[in-house]
Protein backbone atom coordinates (compact mmCIF):
# COMPACT_ATOMS: atom_id res chain seq x y z
CA UNK A 1 0.00 0.00 0.00
CA UNK A 2 1.75 3.45 -1.14
CA UNK A 3 -0.04 6.91 -0.28
CA UNK A 4 1.00 9.74 -2.74
CA UNK A 5 1.30 12.95 -0.69
CA UNK A 6 -0.23 16.07 -2.73
CA UNK A 7 -0.94 19.48 -1.23
CA UNK A 8 -2.32 22.18 -3.24
CA UNK A 9 -1.65 25.71 -2.94
CA UNK A 10 -4.15 27.48 -4.06
CA UNK A 11 -3.59 31.24 -2.28
CA UNK A 12 -1.04 33.37 -0.87
CA UNK A 13 -1.93 32.69 2.78
CA UNK A 14 -1.81 29.03 2.43
CA UNK A 15 1.87 29.70 0.78
CA UNK A 16 3.10 31.71 3.99
CA UNK A 17 1.20 29.93 6.71
CA UNK A 18 -0.01 26.25 5.24
CA UNK A 19 3.22 25.78 3.60
CA UNK A 20 5.77 26.22 6.51
CA UNK A 21 3.72 24.88 9.15
CA UNK A 22 3.34 21.58 6.67
CA UNK A 23 6.81 21.51 5.94
CA UNK A 24 7.73 21.61 10.22
CA UNK A 25 5.49 19.07 10.47
CA UNK A 26 6.25 16.69 7.51
CA UNK A 27 9.70 17.05 8.72
CA UNK A 28 8.93 15.63 12.18
CA UNK A 29 7.12 12.70 10.42
CA UNK A 30 10.44 12.14 8.43
CA UNK A 31 8.26 12.10 4.90
CA UNK A 32 7.96 14.20 1.67
CA UNK A 33 5.21 15.26 -0.40
CA UNK A 34 4.58 16.92 -3.67
CA UNK A 35 3.31 20.49 -3.56
CA UNK A 36 1.24 22.15 -6.33
CA UNK A 37 0.99 26.09 -6.62
CA UNK A 38 -0.90 28.39 -8.27
CA UNK A 39 1.81 30.51 -9.53
CA UNK A 40 0.68 33.72 -10.69
CA UNK A 41 -1.57 36.77 -9.08
CA UNK A 42 -3.85 35.18 -6.09
CA UNK A 43 -7.57 36.71 -6.91
CA UNK A 44 -9.43 34.41 -4.57
CA UNK A 45 -12.29 37.41 -4.07
CA UNK A 46 -13.42 36.66 -7.35
CA UNK A 47 -14.62 32.61 -6.43
CA UNK A 48 -17.86 34.93 -4.87
CA UNK A 49 -18.89 34.24 -8.61
CA UNK A 50 -19.79 30.63 -8.04
CA UNK A 51 -22.17 31.76 -6.07
CA UNK A 52 -25.11 30.48 -7.89
CA UNK A 53 -23.96 27.04 -7.80
CA UNK A 54 -25.70 24.85 -5.70
CA UNK A 55 -23.83 23.61 -2.57
CA UNK A 56 -21.33 26.65 -3.24
CA UNK A 57 -22.79 28.58 0.23
CA UNK A 58 -23.36 25.12 2.08
CA UNK A 59 -19.73 24.18 1.49
CA UNK A 60 -18.37 27.61 2.64
CA UNK A 61 -20.21 27.67 5.98
CA UNK A 62 -19.58 23.84 6.59
CA UNK A 63 -15.75 24.94 6.05
CA UNK A 64 -15.51 27.88 7.82
CA UNK A 65 -14.63 29.73 4.83
CA UNK A 66 -13.46 32.66 6.72
CA UNK A 67 -12.04 31.35 9.39
CA UNK A 68 -10.18 28.65 6.40
CA UNK A 69 -9.05 31.62 4.50
CA UNK A 70 -9.10 34.74 6.12
CA UNK A 71 -10.71 38.36 5.40
CA UNK A 72 -7.82 39.72 3.24
CA UNK A 73 -8.00 35.89 0.52
CA UNK A 74 -11.58 36.84 -0.03
CA UNK A 75 -10.64 40.31 -0.86
CA UNK A 76 -8.06 39.51 -2.97
CA UNK A 77 -8.93 40.37 -6.60
CA UNK A 78 -11.96 42.72 -5.82
CA UNK A 79 -11.56 45.30 -3.15
CA UNK A 80 -7.58 44.05 -2.64
CA UNK A 81 -5.19 43.93 -5.29
CA UNK A 82 -3.91 39.85 -5.57
CA UNK A 83 -0.60 39.24 -4.37
CA UNK A 84 1.74 36.90 -7.10
CA UNK A 85 2.38 34.07 -5.23
CA UNK A 86 5.77 32.75 -7.05
CA UNK A 87 7.22 35.82 -7.46
CA UNK A 88 6.15 37.09 -3.83
CA UNK A 89 7.58 33.46 -2.04
CA UNK A 90 10.50 32.28 -4.09
CA UNK A 91 12.64 31.70 -1.19
CA UNK A 92 10.09 29.38 0.29
CA UNK A 93 9.60 27.28 -3.27
CA UNK A 94 13.26 26.79 -3.60
CA UNK A 95 13.59 25.64 0.43
CA UNK A 96 10.84 23.04 -0.21
CA UNK A 97 12.90 21.92 -2.92
CA UNK A 98 16.33 21.83 -0.58
CA UNK A 99 14.18 19.95 1.40
CA UNK A 100 13.32 17.09 -1.08
CA UNK A 101 10.31 17.51 -1.56
CA UNK A 102 8.27 18.32 -4.88
CA UNK A 103 7.12 21.00 -6.52
CA UNK A 104 5.12 22.13 -9.72
CA UNK A 105 2.59 24.24 -10.92
CA UNK A 106 -0.54 24.57 -9.71
CA UNK A 107 -1.68 27.21 -12.52
CA UNK A 108 -1.31 31.07 -12.72
CA UNK A 109 -4.24 32.21 -12.31
CA UNK A 110 -6.18 29.51 -10.01
CA UNK A 111 -9.56 31.52 -10.01
CA UNK A 112 -9.42 31.75 -13.54
CA UNK A 113 -8.79 28.46 -14.68
CA UNK A 114 -11.21 27.04 -12.21
CA UNK A 115 -14.13 29.41 -13.19
CA UNK A 116 -13.50 29.89 -17.39
CA UNK A 117 -11.33 27.21 -18.15
CA UNK A 118 -14.39 25.64 -20.26
CA UNK A 119 -15.13 28.54 -21.94
CA UNK A 120 -11.44 29.40 -23.01
CA UNK A 121 -10.15 29.13 -26.63
CA UNK A 122 -7.15 26.91 -26.88
CA UNK A 123 -4.99 29.70 -27.78
CA UNK A 124 -5.54 31.55 -24.03
CA UNK A 125 -5.35 28.18 -22.45
CA UNK A 126 -1.81 27.55 -24.00
CA UNK A 127 -0.68 31.09 -23.23
CA UNK A 128 -1.82 30.57 -19.37
CA UNK A 129 -0.23 27.39 -18.69
CA UNK A 130 3.04 28.82 -20.24
CA UNK A 131 2.49 32.24 -18.06
CA UNK A 132 2.44 29.13 -15.02
CA UNK A 133 5.59 27.83 -16.26
CA UNK A 134 7.52 31.48 -16.50
CA UNK A 135 6.83 32.17 -13.32
CA UNK A 136 7.79 28.99 -12.34
CA UNK A 137 11.07 28.92 -13.90
CA UNK A 138 12.03 32.39 -12.76
CA UNK A 139 10.62 31.73 -8.94
CA UNK A 140 12.06 28.14 -8.66
CA UNK A 141 15.20 28.14 -11.05
CA UNK A 142 14.39 25.29 -12.80
CA UNK A 143 11.81 23.54 -14.98
CA UNK A 144 8.37 22.31 -13.58
CA UNK A 145 7.82 18.21 -13.91
CA UNK A 146 4.37 18.56 -13.33
CA UNK A 147 0.95 20.42 -13.38
CA UNK A 148 -2.14 20.08 -11.45
CA UNK A 149 -5.41 21.33 -12.65
CA UNK A 150 -6.84 23.98 -10.57
CA UNK A 151 -10.18 22.57 -9.12
CA UNK A 152 -9.61 19.10 -11.18
CA UNK A 153 -10.67 21.65 -14.35
CA UNK A 154 -9.60 20.10 -17.70
CA UNK A 155 -10.45 20.33 -21.23
CA UNK A 156 -9.16 18.74 -24.29
CA UNK A 157 -6.98 22.53 -24.91
CA UNK A 158 -5.91 22.25 -21.36
CA UNK A 159 -4.37 18.48 -21.64
CA UNK A 160 -3.04 19.57 -25.11
CA UNK A 161 -1.16 22.30 -23.50
CA UNK A 162 0.42 20.36 -20.85
CA UNK A 163 1.54 17.49 -23.30
CA UNK A 164 3.56 20.73 -25.17
CA UNK A 165 5.63 20.97 -22.13
CA UNK A 166 7.46 17.66 -22.11
CA UNK A 167 6.38 16.61 -17.98
CA UNK A 168 6.61 13.96 -16.28
CA UNK A 169 3.12 13.66 -15.35
CA UNK A 170 0.59 16.15 -14.61
CA UNK A 171 -2.25 15.38 -11.95
CA UNK A 172 -5.41 17.17 -13.01
CA UNK A 173 -8.38 14.69 -12.40
CA UNK A 174 -9.96 12.42 -10.18
CA UNK A 175 -9.78 8.85 -10.55
CA UNK A 176 -8.49 5.20 -9.32
CA UNK A 177 -5.37 4.89 -11.08
CA UNK A 178 -2.31 6.52 -13.40
CA UNK A 179 -3.45 6.52 -16.89
CA UNK A 180 -3.22 8.76 -20.53
CA UNK A 181 -5.97 10.74 -20.90
CA UNK A 182 -8.79 10.78 -24.17
CA UNK A 183 -11.13 13.16 -24.48
CA UNK A 184 -13.35 15.11 -27.00
CA UNK A 185 -12.39 12.04 -29.26
CA UNK A 186 -8.51 12.94 -28.87
CA UNK A 187 -5.64 11.16 -27.03
CA UNK A 188 -2.85 12.92 -24.82
CA UNK A 189 0.95 11.30 -24.32
CA UNK A 190 1.65 12.90 -20.54
CA UNK A 191 0.63 10.54 -17.52
CA UNK A 192 -1.87 11.14 -15.33
CA UNK A 193 -1.94 10.36 -11.50
CA UNK A 194 -5.18 11.03 -10.54
CA UNK A 195 -6.38 12.11 -7.02
CA UNK A 196 -8.14 9.03 -5.73
CA UNK A 197 -8.87 10.22 -2.17
CA UNK A 198 -11.67 12.64 -1.11
CA UNK A 199 -10.32 15.91 0.55
CA UNK A 200 -10.62 17.49 3.80
CA UNK A 201 -13.37 20.06 2.82
CA UNK A 202 -14.97 17.76 1.05
CA UNK A 203 -15.55 15.52 3.83
CA UNK A 204 -15.27 18.38 7.06
CA UNK A 205 -18.76 18.65 9.13
CA UNK A 206 -20.23 15.44 6.89
CA UNK A 207 -18.44 12.52 8.18
CA UNK A 208 -16.94 14.21 11.21
CA UNK A 209 -15.16 17.41 12.64
CA UNK A 210 -13.19 15.62 15.53
CA UNK A 211 -9.57 14.49 14.65
CA UNK A 212 -10.62 10.94 15.68
CA UNK A 213 -13.48 10.89 13.58
CA UNK A 214 -11.51 12.17 10.25
CA UNK A 215 -8.76 9.88 11.03
CA UNK A 216 -11.24 6.92 11.27
CA UNK A 217 -13.01 7.84 8.36
CA UNK A 218 -9.63 8.29 6.33
CA UNK A 219 -7.84 5.04 7.15
CA UNK A 220 -11.09 3.37 5.87
CA UNK A 221 -10.82 5.20 2.79
CA UNK A 222 -7.31 3.41 2.19
CA UNK A 223 -7.09 0.62 -0.46
CA UNK A 224 -4.40 -1.75 -1.67
CA UNK A 225 -1.96 -0.19 -4.30
CA UNK A 226 -1.98 3.35 -5.34
CA UNK A 227 -3.61 6.05 -3.06
CA UNK A 228 -3.70 9.68 -3.92
CA UNK A 229 -4.67 12.30 -1.09
CA UNK A 230 -4.85 15.99 -2.37
CA UNK A 231 -4.15 18.36 1.03
CA UNK A 232 -5.14 21.86 0.84
CA UNK A 233 -2.24 24.31 2.57
CA UNK A 234 -5.28 26.85 3.52
CA UNK A 235 -7.27 23.88 5.45
CA UNK A 236 -5.20 20.84 6.18
CA UNK A 237 -1.91 23.20 6.59
CA UNK A 238 -4.15 25.45 9.28
CA UNK A 239 -6.84 24.96 11.47
CA UNK A 240 -6.79 21.10 10.75
CA UNK A 241 -3.35 20.33 10.42
CA UNK A 242 -3.74 18.16 13.77
CA UNK A 243 -5.82 16.15 12.48
CA UNK A 244 -3.78 15.55 9.21
CA UNK A 245 -0.25 14.67 11.18
CA UNK A 246 -2.46 11.86 13.31
CA UNK A 247 -3.85 10.63 10.22
CA UNK A 248 -0.45 10.47 8.94
CA UNK A 249 0.65 9.07 11.68
CA UNK A 250 -1.87 6.25 11.15
CA UNK A 251 -0.66 5.58 7.48
CA UNK A 252 2.54 5.37 8.67
CA UNK A 253 2.25 2.22 10.22
CA UNK A 254 0.08 0.32 6.92
CA UNK A 255 1.74 2.13 4.10
CA UNK A 256 4.50 4.08 2.70
CA UNK A 257 4.11 8.21 2.04
CA UNK A 258 5.42 9.31 -1.38
CA UNK A 259 5.82 11.66 -3.28
CA UNK A 260 3.68 11.83 -6.97
CA UNK A 261 7.50 12.21 -9.24
CA UNK A 262 8.37 9.17 -6.73
CA UNK A 263 5.67 7.79 -8.50
CA UNK A 264 5.65 8.41 -11.89
CA UNK A 265 9.27 7.32 -12.24
CA UNK A 266 8.51 4.16 -11.33
CA UNK A 267 5.43 3.95 -13.89
CA UNK A 268 5.36 1.25 -16.75
CA UNK A 269 2.99 1.48 -19.56
CA UNK A 270 -0.62 2.94 -18.69
CA UNK A 271 -3.84 2.26 -20.37
CA UNK A 272 -6.05 5.41 -22.18
CA UNK A 273 -9.61 6.25 -20.12
CA UNK A 274 -11.81 8.79 -21.27
CA UNK A 275 -12.02 12.24 -18.77
CA UNK A 276 -15.30 13.15 -18.08
CA UNK A 277 -17.61 15.83 -16.05
CA UNK A 278 -18.85 14.67 -12.84
CA UNK A 279 -20.34 15.95 -10.01
CA UNK A 280 -18.53 14.60 -6.54
CA UNK A 281 -20.23 15.04 -3.35
CA UNK A 282 -19.04 18.28 -0.84
CA UNK A 283 -18.26 20.47 -3.73
CA UNK A 284 -19.49 22.72 -5.85
CA UNK A 285 -19.88 22.06 -9.43
CA UNK A 286 -18.29 19.21 -11.13
CA UNK A 287 -15.17 17.94 -11.97
CA UNK A 288 -12.88 16.07 -14.18
CA UNK A 289 -12.98 12.47 -13.80
CA UNK A 290 -11.47 9.41 -15.14
CA UNK A 291 -14.62 7.76 -16.59
CA UNK A 292 -14.19 3.43 -15.78
CA UNK A 293 -14.23 2.62 -12.15
CA UNK A 294 -15.90 5.79 -11.50
CA UNK A 295 -18.99 4.08 -9.80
Amino acid sequence: MQLALKVDVCTFAGMQQGVPALMQTFGELGIHASFFVTCGPDHSGRAIRRVFRRGFFEKMRRTNAVGTYGWKTLLYGTLLPGPHVARRCAALLRELVSRGHEVAMHGYDHVYWHDKLAQLPPDEVAAEVQRAKAAFCAAVGSAPQAFGAPGWQCSAASFASEDSLGLQYHSDTRGFAPYRPEMDGRRFTTIEIPTTMPTLDETYGRVGTSDAELVRFYDAQLNLGLNVYTAHAEMDGRGQLSWLKAWLQSVQKQASIVRLIDVATELGDVPYARVVPGPIAGRAGTVAWQEAGRG
